[in-house]
This record gives C-alpha cells, structure tokens and sequence, in this order.
C-alpha cells in the first residue's frame, strides 16, 4: 500500500493495524493523503510506538483507540 509501510500485530495487540509513511521533503508529508482505510492518525503519540505497545495490555490499548473515537471489540 506505498507509501505505506504496514504493520499488522498477532498476541497482544491483535487486531491493530499501523501504516507508516516516510517521505523525502516536507512538501510530500504535507501534501499526503491517507487512503479511505486509515481511520486515525497517530502521527504525534508515543502511546503507538513499538516500545509502548510492546508493554501495553490490551485493555490499555482499546482505551487509547477510545480517544480517537474508535470502539473495536
């Protein structure tokens, strides 16, 4: 799915899915869509590195997905 890279988590976090973009300059980061697929963007929160999502439960982690208005089971 380019530019995305995506990742797609199996045991705790299961049912996640991250797309990451890296982009040469500033104009093609600002100038990206993201595909009707993504639901949020976590861009600027930590909380969805992979050092934090290693140590989350995932009770943690359906909180964090509250706060972006999604509610999945």
């Amino acid at each position: 799915m380019p530019p995305l890279g995506v990742d797609v988590f199996n045991g705790s976090p299961q049912g996640l899915v991250l797309g990451e973009a890296e982009f040469a300059t500033d104009e093609e980061a600002q100038s990206f869509i993201p595909p009707p697929e993504c639901v949020a963007v976590v861009t600027n929160d930590i909380r969805f590195t992979g050092g934090c999502l290693v140590e989350a439960s995932r009770k943690v982690m359906l909180g964090w997905l509250t706060e972006y208005g999604l509610h999945p089971k």
